[in-house]
């Protein structure tokens, strides 16, 4: 991390710092679990699961660097040399951090942890439990068939688009995308997605962006297709794609509208994309790299 980007971790930092020097003193022999924004949705069942601390508290920080600040704030203060504390971010575009950091950071194999609800054993368990559907059953294989062809489909419409900012953030550009609805640029639709932009209407919505050469995009393609798409591709935009699907799905569902479904599969689920991580954290993927981290976390 560069002497710009530590000092600007800090200052992100500097508030949950004071929360948690506060809390300290109350609880010395708390695990102190450091989270992007609202992570603990996700990790949050899994730390009481797999970890089991007697008392756990959590702070969330804004976004990655602030959390990364956290750690080297106590990391250099020998007081805090005993306290509990996990530390959880996504790897995004980045690069991975170091090895050395690893077995004290928690950083996902993936984008993020929306990632983690997005592969098709996620989807799975979601059909068998909120959707009754048992694997035998013609329609969860219908389903299961459905979201892997779709769920193609989409990669295929947004890898220019993942390309395109991933080579961006490469180049520090001051583009905001946190914001940004993947349905501006694809319709979902049950039976296909549409693409519905071109690279020139990336560059009208960021003015600001520097161009880029095609040999640049065709290596950060080369890149993300390298590590599985749907782990590599933006969270945000994967967990978007899922929701709507689920949701015209839920639809076709109730209505046993063939041929989606050959009879009526009554589902009362109802998904927001404010509350899907939340919603859906029970079924999402844990990776092995998690539970290990989580387990080293435990007292003996």
């Amino acid at each position: 991390m560069s002497v710009d980007n530590l000092r600007a971790s800090r200052e992100k930092a500097v508030v949950v710092f004071t929360e948690f020097t506060r809390l300290y003193k109350q609880y010395p022999s708390a695990l102190y679990c450091f989270f992007e924004e609202e992570d603990s949705k996700y990790y949050g069942i899994r730390i009481k699961n797999i970890t089991r601390p007697e008392k756990d508290i959590y702070l969330p920080c804004r976004g990655k660097e602030a959390v990364l600040g956290i750690y080297q704030m106590l990391l250099f203060r020998k007081y805090y040399a005993n306290v509990r504390a996990a530390y959880f971010i996504d790897r995004d575009f980045d690069k991975p951090i170091d090895r050395a950091s690893l077995s004290v950071i928690y950083e996902t194999p993936c984008y993020s942890i929306e990632n983690f609800y997005t592969s098709v054993q996620c989807v799975s368990e979601i059909l068998k439990v909120e959707f009754k559907l048992l694997e035998s059953d013609e329609n969860f294989h219908r389903c299961v068939g459905l979201y892997t062809k779709l769920q193609e489909e989409f990669h295929n419409a947004v890898e220019l688009l993942n390309a395109w900012i991933a080579c961006q953030i490469d180049k520090s550009s001051q583009i905001t995308i946190c914001d940004l609805s993947v349905t501006r640029f694809v319709t979902i639709d049950l039976d296909k997605i549409t693409t519905m932009y071109t690279i020139d209407d990336l560059y009208t919505l960021f003015p600001q962006a520097p161009l880029l050469s095609q040999e640049e995009l065709d290596t950060k393609r080369s890149e993300l297709q390298a590590m599985n798409r749907q782990q590599s591709f933006r969270g945000k935009f994967e967990i978007e794609f899922l929701r709507t699907f689920l949701q015209k799905l839920i639809n076709e569902a109730n209505e046993g509208n063939y041929p989606y479904f050959t009879r009526k599969v009554k589902v009362p689920l109802t998904l927001s994309i404010r509350t899907i991580i939340s919603d859906l954290s029970q079924y999402a993927d844990t990776p092995n790299c998690l539970y290990n981290y989580l387990e080293s976390l435990r007292k003996p």
